[in-house]
């Protein structure tokens, strides 16, 4: 008996012994400026592992090739890059990855046509306002269920925070992987330092402020374009500036209905409809303003390039962009043109900062892929392993950017050639694996710091809307976001009092009524179900 004893004492010595091993082997995560909480809770993990579970060995014997859309600009490296990616791919899962960009200027046209036209690829970057529950309600995407992470994306299913997986759900069914990473959705003016100086211009405070900076640019700078606007993210975040933050208003996805919500009122989900507002009139009369001087130029409506990539082509004067972008944008451009002294101002003015939900940034799957599997075994790389994350976010280390003893990335001088996190990498972002950029925006973290303090969020954001009962008039509204509502922003109007009329009334003819009183009508059962 005692010798039993004694055999019972040891095991249980060196399972104790075992358990203090491999607490002590866990990995620390990446130092990151962006992991600050914004929200009063921390996420929690979607679940816990089944250990009891074997392990099924996949099959991966047949080399695929995984074809995946992305938006935005392509950069100059990004095939570098990726080339360097599916080296590691190749070896890991026996894949390699294609991508295709949709550009800004044009990926509201093109997004729904590959899939209506059947197009055979495998992967798409997609958000709660780039169409994700429009196509998840066409059966577009396929979907995405816990038992296949279990299998074919096991680090993933480990590490997703449950709140995301609620967010995804459309008819409580879930089709893409959310971003696991809290984002604050602001942004900011990027201008040239060495342009405010010749011109007096200390700083740039406010709307009025930027306008001083335009107008200096507009009148002496013949080779510069104040502010070269004309894409979608651009034009829409004019508004965002001028509109929607004084008013603490934040888009009701899809935004291309240019419908609201107030952030500040928790205890109403009213939709506003912007374009009937007296503040959007007085707006499209500055913009009409702001385009007679100059201040972009006279082919902006048709424009695809962003100011973001003309400000770095030494193109635009200004470029406005989210923080995070301009943050590995400044470290670029200051590498390669530090004459420019690049400076960057807070855009919102305290107001209408939103905690957006994971789903502002995510991945599908196609519903017709043939490699669904390899698909998610990709997402579970680029969303759990730093040396993935490393490559897609910063790129090709000793080559685009290095790295100190403490984790920091240190942008090179070919970083402008792929931009800090400006590689649509945004769908498979996640907070473990973020690190912070040395050398980025002098006044990133006092920008941050303020947005932090006042910023919002509300029940609506995790509302999805089911548009299957307008689903004509959606498109039909969606259609004139991109043409009319678009020249009237930009100022291409010779009476905008008379032009924001007609805009209303053709809103209303495309069935913009029928569609908010749906919208509504399913909010308010969505707040109702939370009480």
């Amino acid at each position: 008996m005692r010798k039993v004893r004694a055999i019972c004492l040891v095991m249980a010595m060196l399972m104790l012994f075992s358990a203090i091993l491999a607490g002590c082997g866990q990995e620390k995560p990446a130092a990151g400026d962006d992991n600050k909480q914004v929200a009063s809770q921390s996420p929690t993990p979607a679940s816990n592992s089944d250990n009891s579970q074997k392990e099924e060995k996949i099959d991966i014997s047949k080399e695929v090739t995984l074809k995946m859309y992305l938006l935005g600009d392509m950069a100059k490296d990004f095939n570098l890059v990726y080339g360097e990616l599916n080296k590691m791919l190749k070896e890991d899962i026996n894949a390699t990855v294609e991508v295709s960009f949709m550009g800004w200027g044009d990926y509201t046209q093109k997004y729904p046509l590959v899939f209506a036209s059947g197009d055979d690829f495998d992967l798409i970057y997609t958000a709660n306002w780039a169409f994700y529950n429009s196509q998840a309600t066409k059966g577009g995407f396929l979907e995405i269920t816990k038992d296949m992470l279990k299998k074919y994306a096991p680090r993933t299913y480990e590490s997703m925070y449950e709140e995301a997986w609620e967010q995804a759900k459309v008819n409580g069914k879930v089709y893409m992987l959310p971003m696991n990473y809290k984002e604050l959705n602001a942004y900011v003016y990027m201008v040239r330092g060495d342009l405010m100086a010749k011109y007096g211009i200390s700083e740039i405070k406010n709307q009025d402020d930027f306008e001083k900076y335009l107008d200096a640019v507009a009148k002496n700078e013949k080779h510069l374009i104040p502010l070269d606007i004309g894409s979608d993210m651009d034009f829409d975040t004019l508004l965002r500036f001028e509109v929607l933050a004084p008013q603490n208003l934040d888009y009701l996805e899809p935004q291309q209905l240019n419908h609201f919500f107030n952030l500040a009122d928790k205890s109403s989900g009213k939709i506003v409809n912007i374009i009937e507002t007296p503040e959007f009139l007085e707006f499209a009369k500055k913009m009409k303003e702001w385009k007679d001087k100059g201040y972009w130029s006279k082919s902006a409506l048709v424009n695809k390039v962003s100011s973001k990539e003309s400000f770095i082509n030494g193109k635009s004067a200004s470029a406005i962009m989210n923080l995070s972008t301009a943050n590995g944008t400044y470290t670029s451009v200051v590498a390669s043109h530090p004459e420019w002294d690049v400076k960057v101002f807070d855009g919102m003015n305290g107001k209408g900062i939103p905690i957006k939900p994971y789903i502002q940034n995510g991945m599908g799957i196609n519903a017709n892929s043939k490699n669904p599997e390899r698909a998610l075994m990709f997402l579970d790389l680029v969303k759990n392993e730093q040396r993935y994350a490393d490559l897609v976010t910063y790129g090709i280390k000793g080559v685009h950017y290095d790295l100190t003893p403490e984790g920091y990335v240190v942008p090179l001088e070919n970083s402008a050639n792929y931009p800090i996190d400006g590689n649509c990498n945004w769908g498979w972002r996640d907070d473990r694996l973020f690190r912070q950029v040395q050398g980025g925006i002098p006044n990133y973290n006092e920008i941050r710091s303020n947005w932090e303090k006042v910023a919002l969020t509300h029940p609506v954001q995790n509302f999805t809307f089911d548009d299957s009962k307008v689903k004509n008039e959606v498109a039909t509204v969606t259609n004139l976001w991109k043409t009319d509502f678009k020249v009237v922003v930009l100022g291409f109007t010779n009476d905008p009092e008379a032009e924001v009329a007609k805009l209303i009334e053709k809103y209303k003819t495309a069935g913009n009524d029928a569609i908010i009183a749906e919208q509504q009508a399913q909010i308010d059962a969505y707040l109702n179900s939370l009480k």
